[in-house]
């Protein structure tokens, strides 16, 4: 297989070097050129043809939010994001996912600002799985739902509830998901809906009010306590994992466990399975890996549905296609038509289907 040609791009030449050295390193990549602004980033796009392109957002001349949004119009070229823990490089980072960038990695600061040995094996995988998302490495199709025994079954003697809770599990291509999803819902929905976005510490504040702009629900970062309401969605802050308690409380908490991602889709899955039972449905959406594929057979066994995003709009099938491995998918469907599937779910008081 070829090799997996990047563009990088940052206004700090050292920087450029950095991130350079750790792709060159992977075996598998190679670096086809690198831009030291957003203008030079298009140019050199339209030239080089790359497979990923790594994007600063804070640069002179053109930042990375607009060398984004022209380079998502003319090439179908996956953008990853890497971003300072700054206001500024949030909310660019943020616009810059929503205007078509899959995903985004935070640079170290402090001490480990000169290094990016915390972060190398994450941008590794990251470009890795984002090439191969692409249209030049097709992914595998997802084996059919038919083919898995059991697939949408309820436990015998289980009974179905309209939903009081929903909670959503995305990665890869999830902002640009949700920022397509939660504007369908009305503040008259009568269910509350958790957020858990694989998003880096430190970001998740700005995407909840970002989100909250342009929704008609209430969207907020979550905090220790919060109540769960309806026509509010609860975005699960970075580097934490979120639960609701049986008081319908978040208790938010840090497991080092070996594997466990923070936020884990499959803890919030499991924290609703146990407190709603039937009336809990888990959403996966787009995403690299499989987190969530746990959770959704907790809810499964608890009563409570699963709606997977379908491969042909999931930006990264990762996630939806591991759910789907599990058999416990009840609908599988386009992203523009999970909502309407949520709010006929929520329009009968009792389904037996």
């Amino acid at each position: 297989m070829s090799r997996i040609r990047v563009l990088v791009v940052d206004d700090s030449r050292f920087m450029v070097s950095l991130i350079s050295s750790v792709l060159e390193a992977a075996g598998d990549m190679e670096v086809a050129g690198f831009a030291l602004d957003g203008r030079d980033a298009v140019e050199k796009a339209r030239a080089l043809r790359p497979d990923v392109i790594t994007m600063d957002v804070v640069m002179p001349r053109m930042d990375g939010l607009e060398a984004t949004r022209v380079i998502v119009s003319e090439l179908d070229t996956p953008i990853i994001v890497l971003s300072a823990h700054t206001g500024e490089g949030a909310r660019l980072t943020v616009e810059a996912l929503q205007a078509g960038a899959v995903d985004c990695i935070a640079k170290p600061g402090g001490e480990r600002s000169m290094s990016l040995e915390s972060i190398a094996g994450n941008l590794v995988a990251k470009v890795r799985g984002v090439a191969r998302q692409s249209r030049r490495i097709a992914p595998a199709p997802p084996p059919p739902q038919s083919a898995v025994p059991g697939a949408g079954r309820l436990p015998r003697g289980t009974d179905r509830a309209a939903p009081v809770a929903v909670a959503i599990g995305a990665s890869t291509g999830g902002i640009q998901a949700l920022n397509s999803l939660l504007p369908r819902f009305d503040a008259q929905i009568p269910f509350g809906i958790i957020v858990v976005q694989h998003f880096p510490s430190g970001f998740t504040a700005q995407l909840a009010e970002r989100l909250n702009e342009v929704c008609t629900i209430s969207v907020m970062e979550a905090h220790p306590g919060q109540r769960l309401s309806r026509a509010t969605a609860l975005i699960a802050p970075g580097g934490w994992n979120l639960e609701i308690t049986p008081g319908l409380r978040v208790k938010l908490s840090e497991d080092s466990s070996p594997g466990v991602m923070r936020p884990s889709v499959d803890v919030t899955f499991a924290s609703v399975a146990r407190v709603f039972g039937a009336a809990g449905v888990g959403v996966v959406l787009t995403g690299m890996g499989k987190d969530g594929a746990e959770g959704v057979q907790v809810l499964h066994r608890a009563g409570a549905r699963v709606i997977v995003q379908d491969h042909k709009t999931a930006t990264a099938h990762g996630m939806p296609r591991a759910a789907l491995e599990t058999g416990c998918a009840d609908a599988v469907l386009p992203l523009e038509k999970i909502a309407g599937h949520l709010l006929s779910l929520a329009a009968s008081r009792r389904s037996g289907t």
